[in-house]
């Protein structure tokens, strides 16, 4: 990588009274090419650093050959109070390939609460080095975790005389595993479920949007919708292992597969298609078209049809996944944008971008049967497969409606941080995972209390959420 562009970077960081932040970057990231990318995460801070507020003015990369480059923060202002048992995504860098030494961080401001308010402390000229080398590589991201020390944080009740440590992604459960994409950073943030703490990221093709796990046999696959790639992702290895590529106007954004895992739909946007595909071979099987607009598909629990919501169409279009054709078109009201089948499999529930209702689908006729009153702005659904609850994710007020599956009324409200834009349950755990795009946030909600228990940071444009255990 030129010089020229790491010398722009530091320009722009001297003119920005540290790094970039967040919403100075491009909606859509440059896709990595001979560059790799390190996301920094800081731990939760410990109980003995409370009442500590600082902020930061820069991190830097450091390489062997002495090079530096600049991090850029996404947070620089941190306190401990508020972070005590709170992973934060402080930083991530666009890096040349190489093995580094660590990294430096220089400190603005430093402050320490006590029975007076707070207490301005000194701060070091130079900036902070923390040694811990790690290897970055072509076209892959990597994920590094910063730690504050316990003691040892201020000198002489007036100086600031912060411990940090650093380490790598080490080896986690696989059963764990959660995934979310994030489709203008280019990247997918892996989650363990238990603890609610990030422990990798996996560098995409451009714009990740849908995807879909199958545990059975090890592999995630994501549609990269920007460079019309469907990848596959070897889950114990967290590497991309393969990849399909689509023509150049599908723009794949949402993705299904069949309980056995053998076959995929990959839904095309941008050609009003979808792909068959082979998950075995990677061979895209049959293009079929649909309606105009498709969003998203969902696949029956037999495995035999699929149906595509059709958004700009206002139609569903059945696919017969053993004749490779559209069997049924049926018309909903309302733009329909997601969908998700009741516990026995005998009807589908269909959100609506422009309808109040959801549309209750008898399946055994392949016709509209009932009609529920949900208001405007429903985004996301999800049905839990023990108690049959149907779960609606609301694109405004930070709701998530509960509705019985039987009298087909609203019964309960869980409220998240903002915009439920996708959720998935996780069977194993009984929570409810909810991405909030617009905070940034993974929400992790407890489904027999109903109530939040824990939330993680992932990056801009989070589109999918995905759990070893879900159904």
């Amino acid at each position: 990588m030129p010089a020229r562009r790491y010398f722009m970077i530091l320009l722009l960081c001297l003119f920005s009274s540290g790094c970039f932040s967040q919403e100075m970057m491009p909606r859509h990231k440059a896709p990595l090419i001979q560059e790799g990318e390190v996301v920094l995460y800081l731990q939760p801070m410990p109980q003995a650093a409370q009442k500590l507020r600082f902020v930061i003015e820069g991190i830097f990369a450091i390489r062997d050959d002495g090079f530096q480059a600049p991090f850029i923060l996404v947070q620089d202002e941190l306190d401990a109070d508020e972070l005590t048992g709170v992973q934060k995504r402080l930083a991530s860098a666009i890096l040349p390939p190489g093995i580094y030494s660590g990294i430096s961080i220089r400190f603005k401001q430093a402050f320490v609460q006590t029975e007076e308010g707070d207490v301005t402390l000194r701060v070091a000229d130079e900036p902070l080095r923390v040694q811990h080398p790690f290897d970055v590589m072509r076209r892959r991201a990597s994920t590094l975790f910063l730690s504050l020390n316990a003691a040892g944080n201020v000198k002489g009740g007036v100086q600031f005389t912060p411990g940090f440590s650093l380490a790598s992604s080490g080896r986690v459960l696989i059963n764990l595993n959660g995934y979310v994409t994030n489709a203008d950073s280019n990247f997918i943030t892996v989650f363990n479920k238990k603890t609610m703490q990030v422990v990798d990221t996996i560098a995409t093709s451009q714009g990740p949007m849908g995807l879909v796990i199958d545990q059975l046999r090890g592999r995630a696959y994501v549609a990269a919708s920007r460079d019309n790639i469907i990848e596959v992702i070897d889950v114990f290895k967290g590497q991309i292992i393969n990849r399909l590529r689509l023509n150049l106007k599908d723009r794949p954004i949402e993705l299904a597969i069949t309980p056995d895992g053998r076959t995929m739909v990959a839904v095309n946007n941008g050609s009003n298609t979808v792909s068959l595909i082979d998950t075995l071979s990677m061979i895209e099987l049959a293009k079929i078209a649909v309606g105009e607009g498709p969003v998203s598909a969902v696949i029956s629990p037999s495995g035999r049809r699929a149906f595509i919501m059709n958004t700009r169409a206002s139609t569903i279009s059945v696919i017969d996944l053993t004749q490779r054709n559209v069997s049924v078109t049926l018309g909903v009201e309302g733009s329909p944008l997601r969908a998700a089948f009741n516990r026995e499999g005998s009807r589908l529930f269909v959100i609506s971008r422009n309808s109040p209702y959801l549309t209750v689908i008898d399946l055994a006729r392949v016709s509209v049967s009932e009609k529920v009153f949900i208001g405007l702005g429903a985004l996301s659904i999800k049905v839990d497969d023990v108690t049959g609850l149907i779960y609606v994710g609301k694109r405004s007020g930070g709701e998530v409606m509960v509705i019985d599956p039987f009298a087909l009324v609203f019964i309960d409200m869980i409220r998240v941080a903002g915009r439920a834009a996708f959720m998935t349950v996780d069977q194993e755990e009984r929570n409810l995972f909810v991405a909030i795009p617009d905070r940034k946030m993974l929400q992790k909600i407890n489904i027999t209390s109903k109530k939040i228990s824990a939330k993680i940071d992932v990056a801009e444009g989070a589109f999918a959420v995905a759990v070893m255990g879900e159904r």
